[in-house]
């Protein structure tokens, strides 16, 4: 070997204002346009948090390994978007500076010393949930693969057949574990096609505007088709061209999922398309509500394991539950709006039985379950049931054991209500962004929330007609609110219009109609396999406890017009038959009777 080919010196380590400064300053792997926002934000918090300052040599020296710790640990920087922790190349500059005694710049001389040693452990990594209108072609068609090769969409005796009937015949509802039971579907689908569901945001600000594209189903659902990227082929979409329950559709002309024609036709539909949308200003309403909730759920819903404290509003011998029958907990309120987007998708996603033959499904359920996540990180001292198991998942949603008798094996409410990350997965913000609320907060701040505590608020209910004077002052500060008690499973599903009583127009649209007050939508457990193997029911639905609410408060001069027994009108539709559902049928169900209650703000 030649002396020339001989190094004669060794690379040069990082030094702080070439290389660990703009790490900081100007970290590369965030999209150009949010770097330097998203520096001078991390900047600004550590300032405020911690009283130092992350642009200042001395300041990072002295808390380097912590950072570094934390950084790694992506407990740093706090974020709504998992896309801005460091990666793993940025962390090792971090490192190999510290350990080489911190350069100012090239012309410090290196002091070797171990500061941060070099982790055995590999980084942690989640899958990230992604709004699918965010997605490009290319990284939407590797989803689709996956529907199309692994869950084989189109196909009897399918593992998306399989997947259809657990959720038909093991899906919880009206209680508390529903969204948890749900958390454990998603993630035992996401292990078995390895990749993360992008959510469909249907609390975006853009679903509520007809004119928007983010309103109505994400196009992606429509599409016909896609270019496989396993081997370039042009395919049906499988976000499309799902086979139906066994093969038949709610509409049995179909051997496809079928959803409702407006949306089918999408703007082309006119004034049905702006009547379609203009119902999210009301589901975001009904969103922003539950959201707005101190506790996850109450002794109507819960799954009994223990005492109901929560609904005790101080200690005596004279506070019976019967008092404060009626109350606003999260599961109650968000199941609701839940159910009145499923059967406005319809009419497979508005029917328990055909519901997770839809490919929409699995986008909506993810979005469900980003606000259940923004709820619980929200309300760290919330009350759970946590032992409750939530059949058949085993290990944390990751497997199935269908008939093993010892419940005690199975993933629990408390395994499904950690924070995201423990389980695996972190979600990506919205392209667009969700509604604005004074009472939701981003996710961000939520890290740095202090935690409240939280006993739960038991509600006494005074009716108008129980107040002296119903025009009085009092009465005027109260907000009225439409209750149905007794819900709970039907084996149809129905679509409930509420109206004022003056009421002479039974549009339910929300900016037309001033009369309309608000939708319940009740989704029918349906009749299980064709064969009827399992029917609604089988102890996965609490007997009719539950409580559906609906705000009044926009309309609360008509109420008040119409006198404190005056009541309200309902308009029951059937979803099989698309007809008015007459007084006798109703008589036969449970929890279809409304009263108006006037409640303290």
């Amino acid at each position: 070997m030649s002396l020339e080919a001989v190094p004669t010196t060794r690379p040069q380590p990082p030094n702080w204002t070439d290389d660990v400064l703009p790490l900081i300053t100007d970290p590369y792997w965030i999209p150009e346009a949010k770097r330097s926002g998203n520096s001078s934000d991390w900047i600004t918090e550590m300032k405020y948090y911690g009283n130092w300052d992350l642009s200042k040599y001395e300041d990072v020296t002295k808390r380097v390994v912590s950072i570094y710790q934390h950084l790694r640990s992506k407990t740093m920087p706090i974020t709504d978007d998992p896309d801005d922790y460091w990666p793993e190349e940025a962390l090792g500059k971090i490192r190999l500076w510290a350990n080489a005694g911190f350069p100012l710049d090239s012309s410090s001389a290196p002091a070797p010393k171990l500061i941060i040693p070099q982790s055995v452990e590999p980084p942690p990594t989640y899958r990230i949930r992604r709004d699918i209108m965010s997605l490009s072609k290319e990284e939407l068609a590797v989803y689709q693969s996956k529907l199309d090769d692994i869950l084989q969409v189109g196909h009897l005796d399918s593992k998306w057949q399989e997947l259809g009937f657990l959720h038909a015949e093991w899906c919880l509802h009206y209680q508390e574990a529903t969204f948890l039971w749900h958390r454990a579907y998603l993630r035992y689908v996401e292990e078995q096609i390895d990749f993360p569901i992008p959510y469909w945001n249907c609390f975006s600000t853009g679903s509520a505007n007809p004119d928007s594209p983010f309103a109505g189903v994400p196009p992606v659902f429509f599409e016909e088709t896609y270019v496989s990227p396993k081997d370039g082929s042009v395919r049906p979409n499988p976000l499309k061209y799902a086979l139906a329950l066994n093969g038949v559709s709610k509409d049995p002309k179909s051997r496809l999922v079928t959803r409702d024609p407006v949306l089918v036709q999408g703007k082309s539909a006119g004034a049905g398309w702006a009547a379609k949308i203009a119902l999210f200003t009301f589901y975001h309403e009904q969103m922003s509500h539950s959201l707005s909730q101190k506790n996850f759920t109450s002794s109507n819903t819960a799954e009994k394991f223990g005492f109901p404290w929560q609904n005790i509003p101080s200690f005596g011998e004279n506070n019976p539950d019967s008092n404060y029958p009626f109350r606003f907990d999260f599961d109650e309120l968000f199941e609701q709006v839940h159910d009145n987007i499923h059967g406005w998708v319809g009419p497979d996603m508005a029917d328990n039985s055909y519901t997770a033959f839809d490919p929409i499904f699995l986008s909506y359920h993810a979005n469900m379950d980003r606000l259940t996540s923004i709820f619980l990180d929200s309300n760290p001292t919330t009350q759970l049931t946590s032992r409750y198991p939530l059949q058949p998942f085993l290990d944390n949603g990751t497997r199935l054991a269908y008939d093993d008798p010892r419940r005690w094996i199975y993933t629990t409410i408390g395994d499904m209500a950690k924070d995201t990350r423990a389980l695996g997965y972190t979600f990506a913000p919205p392209l667009s962004p969700d509604v604005k609320s004074s009472s939701l907060k981003s996710s961000a701040a939520l890290f740095s929330a202090p935690s409240q505590p939280n006993g739960g608020r038991a509600i006494s209910l005074p009716l108008l007609s129980e107040t002296n004077d119903a025009s009085n002052a009092d009465v005027k500060k109260r907000i009225p609110y439409v209750i149905f008690t007794g819900v709970g499973c039907t084996t149809s599903s129905y679509r409930v219009d509420v109206f004022t009583p003056q009421a002479t127009s039974m549009v339910p649209n929300p900016t037309t109609n001033p009369d309309f007050i608000g939708q319940v939508t009740r989704i029918g457990m349906g009749r299980g396999r064709v064969n009827g193997r399992r029917g609604p029911g089988n102890g996965r639905c609490r007997k009719p406890e539950a409580t559906r609410v609906l705000s009044a408060e926009r309309v609360a001069e008509r109420l008040l017009e119409g006198g404190p027994e005056a009541g309200v009108k309902l308009v029951v539709t059937g979803f099989e038959s698309g007809q008015e559902v007459g007084e006798e049928e109703l008589k036969t169900l449970s929890g279809f009777e409304a009263k108006v209650v006037w409640l303290s703000s």
